[in-house]
């Protein structure tokens, strides 16, 4: 008999509350991953059942949240700001209240033309923000770790931004000459 999704996302909460402050959302989000669908649709369809397949999915990663690997590498993405990004154990995970850094970014007296420099770049989320809001800011995002330089391409390919230049540097010293002059220096 197969377990419809309102049954499965009870349990699972259960199951997440003595290792998660948000057990219902972290139930709801590894769900709707493994369905292929948004949190809205699980609600509107409670009552339909599970196959095999998608409950052996879902618990696989159900017992992996419990372990405490964090949701966003479960399901391999994070929405940061407007967009949409890959995630993976080569970066930190992009944080809501780093959409902070982005509204004050925004809120800066600088040129239409700025240049700008995100370092320690990881998933590119503050690169690829700004860039998204300031399409004349020439923005560039550098990071040590080869991987999360690799993600960051990934990223701004994913959500259109591929003017958006990543490169793998320790802080400035892969940075051509000439190219030290920057209107703007984010990092988190």
């Amino acid at each position: 008999m197969a377990v419809p999704i309102e049954h499965w996302l009870r349990s699972a909460t259960e199951q997440l509350q003595a290792s998660s402050e948000s057990a219902r959302l972290d139930s709801e989000c590894l769900l709707a991953h493994v369905l292929g669908q948004n949190r809205t649709w699980l609600y509107t369809w409670s009552d339909r059942g599970l196959t095999a397949e998608q409950l052996s999915a879902a618990n696989a990663l159900l017992q992996r949240r419990i372990a405490g690997e964090p949701v966003a590498y479960l399901c391999g993405q994070r929405d940061f700001w407007s967009l949409t990004l890959d995630v993976n154990p080569s970066t930190l995970i992009p944080r809501g209240d780093t959409e902070t850094l982005i509204e004050w970014a925004l809120e800066l007296p600088v040129l239409a033309t700025a240049n700008v420099l995100d370092l320690g770049t990881g998933t590119g989320a503050i690169a690829l923000a700004l860039a998204s809001e300031q399409p004349s800011w020439h923005v560039q995002g550098v990071d040590f770790q080869a991987e999360a330089v690799a993600l960051a391409r990934t990223n701004a390919a994913k959500n259109n931004l591929s003017r958006v230049t990543f490169e793998q540097s320790d802080w400035f010293s892969a940075l051509a000459v000439g190219a030290g002059r920057f209107d703007l220096i984010v990092s988190n």
